[in-house]
């Protein structure tokens, strides 16, 4: 199965399990050429897999460190932490919600297992000893990898992740600033009069420049999480007066 790695290819997948040959799947496609197309799909995915080994490259904490060992966690230092982790797995299993095999402390995939490694290039660094899942999932990284060279952080860094953070958030503003009088604040939609709305007494949150009485949401279900989202902060500015639930029968005057 090919291993290399692309030029462009930041990371791959990684375990301490060895490379599976095929993906379980429930169900299947109906069609003999979308059940080959899925099929070359599936191998694809199983080449971007590396078992973790002394000298692999794996991120942590936004650095590049090296795997130095990988060992298993005595049953007898498991800690309460993982004890009840595996209790739960249990009871999952008992209760339908797991699939296969019982599961066993000594083959439980979420076993605790050690992982210590060593920064890259600081040999002098103490190395890390971890404690976590074996089936965690790791970020795997090439011998030539690059880092932020105003942080020196693997990408992408804290600084990129709050860049794009306030690019969207700018996106969203420009978005809410461009929904007329009378439209959803969630959705951007007109509001018909057979649609049912919840509309929030006193000045517009989102939008000072609409009058009072004018932050209306619709009261489906896709448009919940961001009326809910202003009704915290309509209470929290001391909203008292019950929002109304209406059919918009002022959007058609």
């Amino acid at each position: 199965m090919n291993r290399h790695w692309y030029p462009r290819q930041n990371t791959k997948r990684g375990g301490i399990h060895p490379p599976r040959t095929s993906i379980d799947r429930i169900g299947d496609y109906s069609s003999a050429m979308r059940r080959q197309e899925q099929r070359i799909h599936d191998k694809q995915i199983l080449a971007n897999y590396v078992q973790l080994k002394p000298g692999v490259l794996v991120i942590w904490d936004r650095q590049p460190h090296r795997v130095v060992e990988l060992a298993e966690r005595p049953l007898d230092l498991w800690g309460e932490k993982h004890e009840m982790r595996f209790a739960t797995a249990l009871e999952r299993w008992k209760t339908g919600g797991e699939r296969g095999e019982r599961p066993e402390k000594a083959t439980w995939s979420g076993r605790p297992y050690v992982f210590v490694l060593q920064p890259d290039g600081k040999p002098h660094e103490k190395p890390l000893h971890l404690i976590g899942p074996a089936n965690h999932s790791w970020d795997v990284l090439p011998e030539h990898y690059a880092i932020c060279s105003a942080c020196g952080e693997l990408p992408p860094c804290r600084h990129e992740i709050a860049e794009r953070e306030a690019d969207q958030q700018a996106a969203i503003a420009d978005v809410l600033m461009d929904i007329p009088a009378g439209h959803c604040l969630a959705c951007g939609e007109y509001i018909t009069v057979r649609q049912q709305a919840t509309r929030f007494p006193g000045p517009n949150l989102w939008r000072p420049d609409l009058p009072e009485n004018s932050a209306v949401f619709h009261a489906r279900r896709e448009c919940s999480t961001p009326r809910e989202k202003y009704r915290e902060q309509w209470e929290a500015r001391g909203g008292m007066k019950q929002p109304d639930l209406f059919a918009n029968e002022e959007t058609t005057r």
